[in-house]
């Protein structure tokens, strides 16, 4: 399998989970409109139409090149290193295991969010995701999470005034 099949195979993965976010998780897990402000669903729905409309790009830029039968060539490639490694450098290419490393936990943040509410489900986000990027210390994951999730909750429900959700058990 090519380089050039492996990212077209993770752009309709991200477009499929695009699809599943826009029809299934946002509509489901967001909390209704509270009659103020912005709807709860705009954020993520701008997010994941942006991701989607990436994706999209991205395979029909390979689709076209591979319909016209036109590959670019090393030397005039968009990175410096293609004309030295024949085509093939670590450099853009995707790693589907890395990339699921990042959505599994965004997924189980949205369904966190309603199941244990904001405060817990936002700092074990933050713990698991600092963790994934490299952070291998023992105190500062700690320090940020917990700064982070306060500081956004105390933003929220007191400058703002928007209603945190909490933990919906029953």
């Amino acid at each position: 399998m090519t380089r050039i099949q492996r990212d077209n195979i993770a752009y309709i993965l991200i477009l499929v989970f695009c699809v599943v976010m826009l029809i299934w998780l946002i509509p489901n897990f967001t909390p209704p409109y509270p009659g103020y402000g912005a709807s709860p669903a705009l954020v993520p729905n701008v997010s994941v139409g942006i991701m989607m409309a990436m994706s999209i790009l991205a395979l029909l830029k390979n689709l076209l090149a591979a319909y016209a039968g036109k590959q670019v060539p090393p030397e005039e490639s968009e990175f410096p290193d293609d004309a030295q490694t024949g085509g093939f450098t670590q450099v853009g290419r995707i790693k589907l295991f890395h990339l699921l490393s990042f959505i599994v936990p965004c997924g189980l943040l949205v369904v966190g969010i309603n199941t244990i509410g904001y405060l817990p489900a936002a700092f074990l986000f933050m713990l698991v995701i600092q963790y994934i990027i490299g952070s291998k210390k023992l105190i500062q994951p700690f320090v940020v999470s917990l700064s982070a999730v306060a500081l956004m909750y105390i933003i929220m429900r007191y400058g703002f005034g928007v209603p945190i959700p909490g933990p919906q058990l029953f």
